[in-house]
């Protein structure tokens, strides 16, 4: 064997060698991607110490052009889509002329003209509009039109309708569409007043809560009652949020007697002899009917199965005791007309209550009135600094 061959490794019937050039040729090899990884790593370090210099200026530039492109997009789409500037001001209305639904209006034929809705809400005489009307006549579309208008116009943007005037809202709270969390064990009802509870509990004066058929999920009186009063609860609470409540029970029509600030408003519909039209408008006033078997119909429903509902409709309207059912509600609601705040869940309140329930008036003294009075006092105080140091 040549002198410069360096034997590596003994095997069975032959013999291993190596040269001092391959052995140079290997360690090239196998320290090639270790000392391009290093290379990269020292090239990409000096890359960024010499931008930190600059990094300032390209955050502000980043920053510019992304603020120039969504004004860009307002503009291009205001323009495109005939939107209007909004008026904020320091008051707590909502005061919507033709509103329509920005990807709605979008999706639509060229033949068929998007129709558009008023909307009005205050806190003085038409807090809660109650919105009734038949399946797929457009009573979602409104409660989600409402929230992307006043979306769209917190955000800085023009909105999609004739003119809307509006004070600053803190929140939109919604309790829209069906859902479940099976992994959780929550059923879709249970979902639904999880989120409704959460509503109820964080809601403000500046608040916009939009509902869409709360209690659907459970048995019919026992969703009324729920509707019935959480409807009652949103009228007398302190905050007195605006509110849009789309319903399929009509009972809760009849809460406008009783509760001065719940207005009754419906989609319309233009009933023809075996057909039924969408006018998609809303209008003052409740609705009484679903037609949720002309909507089945649509469906494609097999015809013994629509003739058969038809015939349970009528014995079941004939029979119905859900007239009953509104009368003891309105009933109970005029004993309990307020909403007393000694019915809030706080301690100190119901401590309140206990003492003012306690003084016996006929034997209390003024000045006894006057001290009593300054405890009160003293315990809403003390009440105040807990909170605070909180």
């Amino acid at each position: 064997m040549p002198s410069e061959w360096i034997r590596k490794q003994t095997l069975v019937s032959a013999e291993r060698y190596i040269t001092e050039e391959l052995k140079e040729y290997e360690t090239k090899i196998l320290g090639a991607e270790e000392k391009i990884l290093a290379l990269e790593q020292e090239i990409f370090a000096k890359l960024v110490e010499w931008m930190l210099q600059f990094i300032g200026s390209v955050q502000q530039n980043a920053a510019l052009i992304a603020q120039l492109d969504c004004l860009c997009s307002f503009a291009t789409q205001a323009k495109e889509a005939n939107y209007t500037r909004p008026l904020l001001d320091e008051t707590f209305d909502l005061d919507i002329k033709e509103g329509r639904h920005p990807v709605i209006e979008k999706q639509l034929p060229p033949d068929s003209p998007y129709i558009a809705n008023d909307v009005f809400l205050d806190r003085e005489n038409q807090q809660i509009i109650m919105i009734t009307g038949p399946n797929m006549s457009g009573k979602s579309a409104i409660l989600r039109q409402t929230a992307l208008i006043v979306l769209l116009a917190q955000m800085g943007s023009f909105v999609p309708a004739l003119a809307v005037r509006m004070g600053c809202v803190d929140k939109i709270f919604t309790r829209v569409g069906a859902s479940d969390n099976i992994s959780m064990g929550e059923s879709t009802f249970m979902v639904e007043m999880n989120e409704t509870a959460s509503i109820l509990n964080n809601l403000s004066e500046r608040s916009l809560i939009l509902l869409d058929e709360i209690g659907r999920g459970t048995s019919t009186y026992d969703g009324i009652s729920i509707a019935w009063a959480i409807s009652e609860y949103l009228h007398e609470h302190p905050s007195r949020g605006k509110t849009l409540f789309a319903t399929h029970y009509h009972e809760l029509n009849e809460m406008t007697e009783t509760f001065t600030r719940i207005k009754n408003y419906n989609v319309s519909v233009k009933e023809l002899k075996d057909n039924v039209l969408f006018l998609r408008k809303l209008v003052p006033g409740g609705s009484h009917h679903s037609f949720g078997i002309h909507v089945a119909k649509m469906a494609g429903m097999p015809q013994a199965v629509l003739q058969r509902a038809n015939k349970i409709l009528k014995r079941l309207e004939k029979s119905h005791a859900s007239e009953e059912l509104t009368e003891e509600m309105k009933a109970v609601s005029k004993e309990e007309m307020q909403l007393s705040f000694f019915k809030l869940d706080d301690p100190l309140l119901e401590e309140l209550r206990e003492e003012i329930l306690d003084i016996d008036i006929d034997t209390l003294t003024p000045v006894e009135a006057l001290m009593k009075l300054n405890e009160i006092r003293r315990m809403l105080q003390r009440n105040a600094s807990i909170k605070l140091k909180k």
